[in-house]
């Protein structure tokens, strides 16, 4: 019998532990297109027309939201004298409307404009595979931009979107519905004594404005105000920028290094927009279900934001610095199994671990 040469029987057995990256099919991916696939994933191009076109979105979406909030004329909705819940005095508010909106626009930004610099930081400290991106110039020109720019340009242009929209949602809705305040009659001060009227059934006969009453406060833009109850505009931008921060806390933090810090910190800005919420109630300007449908509609616009906008994934090559992928990856062929070692360092530092 030939004897069989102990380097060749080494070297198949060697070729034979290798593990091959696979199709979606299943069958064996050429090294071309290996290298291919992972050079795809390491580039992603812009284009200018991209941020041109956000940019319009945006402007548009803010123009109508101020158009509604000031020159939007409010459903005039009349009222019952026995109604008690208009009936409330008129209070300060214990969180001005330029509070709610520096906290529900400010924290989010800063919290995650600083979470994602420290995660540049912190991939420095490890084996880089780089992530290219380009932008791209009116078809022709290109120019490379570091990946963290397009991060904190997407993160902060998608949350951009969804806040106007929620905005534009809560000033059409307050002009549409039109319902009164509970210190409605406080700020209309109408004509009217409702103990002297000697209609039947007075309490229970629905009074409209300019047929029945009008208001003697002078201050025209106080009293339209006080026909926008529904729905409230400090819970809704709160709930939906700290409904964003909460979920990409959730994907972009180490919880094993940090415990349930994180968790704590995403409590607390719950705890906040909900204290902002009860606020409305105990100052006089909101219904309760005012503020339980604001706080609905922004944790909503937030989930859908998030979720499906902005499509942020853990490990996502799109938005980290560098490539991060898992074992399973590297066994379906997303990446070249010569890179195994260097993701194995990234998952374990950086990947999320659930307490």
């Amino acid at each position: 019998m030939p004897q069989q040469n102990p380097s060749a029987h080494s070297s198949k057995q060697h070729n034979s532990n290798r593990i091959e990256p696979l199709s979606p099919k299943g069958t064996t991916m050429p090294e071309q297109s290996e290298s291919k696939s992972a050079n795809d994933q390491n580039r992603h191009t812009e284009t200018i027309w991209r941020i041109v076109i956000d940019a319009i979105s945006l402007i548009i979406l803010l123009i109508v939201s101020i158009i509604s909030h000031y020159e939007a004329a409010p459903f005039t909705r009349g009222f019952f004298c026995s109604d008690a819940t208009i009936k409330y005095p008129y209070k300060n508010d214990t969180i001005p409307a330029y509070a709610a909106i520096i906290l529900s626009v400010g924290v989010p930004i800063i919290w995650i404009w600083t979470t994602e610099l420290c995660k540049l930081l912190y991939f420095k400290r490890y084996p880089e595979t780089k992530f290219e991106v380009r932008l791209l110039f009116w078809g022709y020109k290109s120019y490379r931009i570091a990946p963290i720019v397009r991060n904190l340009y997407i993160l902060t242009v998608v949350f951009g979107y969804g806040y106007l929209a929620t905005w534009v949602l809560i000033e059409v809705t307050k002009n549409f519905i039109g319902e009164l305040r509970p210190h409605f009659l406080a700020v209309c001060q109408p004509n009217i004594d409702c103990t002297t009227i000697t209609l039947p059934n007075p309490y229970n006969s629905y009074l409209q404005y300019g047929t029945n009453y009008t208001c003697l406060n002078s201050d025209t833009a106080s009293v339209r105000e006080a026909r926008r109850s529904f729905f409230s505009g400090h819970t809704a931008p709160l709930f939906f920028g700290f409904g964003y921060l909460i979920m990409y806390i959730h994907v972009s933090w180490s919880w094993r290094h940090l415990g349930i810090l994180g968790h704590l910190f995403q409590v607390g800005l719950l705890v906040l927009a909900s204290y902002v919420g009860y606020t409305r109630i105990s100052d006089f300007h909101h219904h309760w279900h005012d503020v339980f449908a604001g706080a609905v509609v922004g944790s909503l616009i937030a989930f859908v934001t998030f979720k499906f906008i902005l499509n942020w994934r853990r490990q996502d090559p799109q938005f980290l610095p560098y490539v991060v992928r898992n074992e399973e990856d590297v066994r379906n062929g997303d990446i070249p199994i010569r890179d195994a070692d260097i993701v194995d360092r990234h998952v374990t530092s950086w990947e999320t671990h659930r307490v």
